[in-house]
């Protein structure tokens, strides 16, 4: 008997008996599944190279984003028990084996609402990196437009038309779009002079570029937007909804409370709330109704002109 299927509820059984087959049977080339050794004593040197190869080969399937992360350790402690050698790292190997060989279990989404969740992790850690240093993008981003332009004077026309490309005429915003176009050679070759220039890495350059626009878009288009243009019921519902989900969405405790209070921040800023539960019952407050009084005058002194 399997003490583990001993554990699995009957209306489930058939399901898992289906994935231990897949688990003990072979790999696409006819080959055993790696299996976790027994012995601790087993884990000499070219068992482990031979773990760590597999590993490798798992690691470029297509898997899910959690078993990618569980890879990318199992892979770390392949490699400190090959330039350590203690009995201790070896048994942390062996004990990374047992729970891949058991992957089937608990690695993969059984459902389309689990496989729903994983992608609502990944999407918010992605947000939660574009949210925390965001802002420090553009500073990186502002800093070397600031040593281009310092760069450019007295310089020949070439770093000059760098500088000048990529100056503060054009928003980052902006030189992203253009550089995501059909058309995009002239300014990239600026951004790989620029570079040249002030040594750093155009590579990094260009993802700081991508990864800005990607955050001013995100954060832009759906909070401040609707702030700048007064549109406080689609904030309400926005924040609500999001204070609703976020149990069930952040990765940890700790991740929903910090989106929590910045959550809250934003709702006790521009309203004045009778439910929380209810977005019908969060009224736009005194600063609220300020903003949408100067936005009405700007609009009106527009359409005057």
């Amino acid at each position: 008997m399997d003490p583990y299927l001993d554990t699995i509820p009957d209306e489930r059984g058939e399901e898992i008996r289906k994935l231990v087959r897949e688990r003990d049977g072979s790999d696409g080339g006819g080959r055993p599944k790696k299996r976790p050794e027994d012995d601790l004593d087993k884990y000499d040197r070219e068992r482990l190279q031979k773990g760590l190869r597999y590993i490798n080969g798992a690691a470029k399937r297509k898997i899910t984003p959690r078993t990618q992360e569980f890879l990318k350790l199992h892979k770390d402690a392949y490699k400190a028990a090959l330039h350590g050698g203690a009995p201790e790292e070896a048994s942390l190997v062996q004990a990374m084996d047992q729970v891949y060989y058991s992957a089937a279990f608990y690695l993969k989404p059984r459902s389309s609402e689990e496989h729903e969740h994983l992608m609502h992790y990944v999407k918010l850690r992605r947000l939660e990196l574009l949210a925390n240093y965001g802002d420090y993008l553009e500073q990186e981003l502002q800093c070397i437009r600031a040593d281009l332009k310092a760069a450019a004077t007295g310089a020949g026309s070439v770093v000059r038309d760098a500088a000048l490309e990529l100056g503060s005429r054009k928003t980052w915003l902006t030189i992203a779009d253009e550089l995501a176009g059909a058309n995009m050679s002239d300014l990239r070759k600026h951004v790989y002079i620029a570079c040249g220039v002030l040594n750093i890495d155009p590579n990094h350059m260009l993802w700081l570029i991508k990864e800005w626009a990607e955050k001013n878009r995100i954060f832009h288009n759906q909070i401040r937007q609707n702030i700048s243009n007064c549109h406080w019921g689609r904030l309400a519902e926005q924040v609500c909804r999001d204070l609703q989900e976020l149990l069930d969405v952040a990765p940890d405790p700790d991740t929903a409370a910090n989106y929590k209070k910045v959550l809250l921040t934003i709702q006790n800023e521009y309203f004045d709330v009778i439910s929380r539960d209810d977005p019908q019952h969060w009224f736009s407050n005194e600063k609220a109704r300020k903003l949408t009084e100067e936005n009405m005058a700007r609009e009106k002194k527009r359409a005057q002109k």
